[in-house]
């Protein structure tokens, strides 16, 4: 396999916070490149055994797709193999990350979008500085409820259920996963403990609405990279449809999240946190 150059830019999350905005952004801008699709899994299929059960078919299920859009066929002459060498195994090793970027120019700033690497276990994120060779991470914080409020609704969505019913919400909202994708005050630290400020930019998740442009370049500084003039980044990504919440669901998620709001407000004082 050729010298290959791994990427610089990471994105660890979390889940809901508007990754897929960012990776839009960023996107347009010339001097980054990032494989055809969002959300890589290399890091936590290795190191979170939840992961290994869906990551697989995540990249299957996104190859796939692009196999069958004709935009992709004509940009780059060999990209159909390029794509279907993603989908034959062995799969998410360090040889696979490396094939993902190995047609990145290597003029280019390589990024990894993957809200699941926020929740690395200490070695994981030890594995990943050392094997990245200590890049840029960003990480997008949102307000804990409203987040978890937004992986509840999408939950309820994949699985066709209606957002009125009360059975529902308490349901999902009580499931492992919702507290963990949020769990900040397990998750910073970690972070924090292996990456000085020049290497790890925490966002809060409100200023993408509030100052999108001002945000952007805030964002090239801090990775190194040309200034680009940005379209459409006022605009949301994915957005949900704003849909019935009980109240006794946002009550008992404050008061499970509570030790989250001291934590964020200890770690990044008051403005930070309402900016979230």
């Amino acid at each position: 396999m050729k010298q290959v150059t791994l990427p610089k830019i990471i994105c660890i999350g979390a889940q809901k916070c508007g990754t897929s905005w960012l990776h839009e952004a960023l996107q347009q801008n010339p001097a980054v490149w990032s494989p055809p699709f969002k959300e890589l899994h290399f890091f936590d299929y290795k190191f979170i055994p939840d992961s290994r059960k869906w990551a697989k078919w995540h990249v299957r299920s996104n190859v796939k797709r692009l196999l069958k859009e004709e935009f992709w066929h004509s940009e780059i002459v060999g990209y159909d193999d390029y794509l279907r060498s993603l989908i034959k195994e062995p799969m998410l090793n360090g040889n696979w990350y490396k094939n993902a970027f190995s047609i990145m120019p290597h003029d280019n700033f390589g990024m990894d979008i993957t809200p699941e690497y926020c929740q690395l276990p200490v070695e994981g994120i030890e594995f990943l500085a050392k094997f990245l060779e200590h890049p840029k991470i960003i990480y997008i914080i949102r307000d804990p409820v409203d987040r978890a409020i937004s992986q509840v609704r999408m939950n309820l969505a994949r699985n066709m259920m209606v957002t009125e019913d009360i059975e529902a919400w308490e349901k999902f909202s009580n499931q492992p996963v919702v507290w963990q994708r949020g769990n900040y005050a397990e998750y910073v630290p970690r972070w924090d403990s292996f990456l000085s400020e020049d290497h790890i930019l925490y966002i809060p998740f409100g200023r993408i609405a509030q100052e999108p442009h001002t945000l952007l370049h805030e964002i090239e500084k801090f990775l190194g990279i040309p200034a680009h003039k940005y379209e459409d980044v006022e605009k949301k990504v994915f957005s949900g449809k704003h849909t019935y919440i009980p109240d006794s669901i946002k009550n008992n998620m404050r008061d499970k999240m509570r030790m989250q709001y001291e934590f964020l407000e200890n770690r990044f004082g008051q403005e930070f946190v309402r900016r979230t």
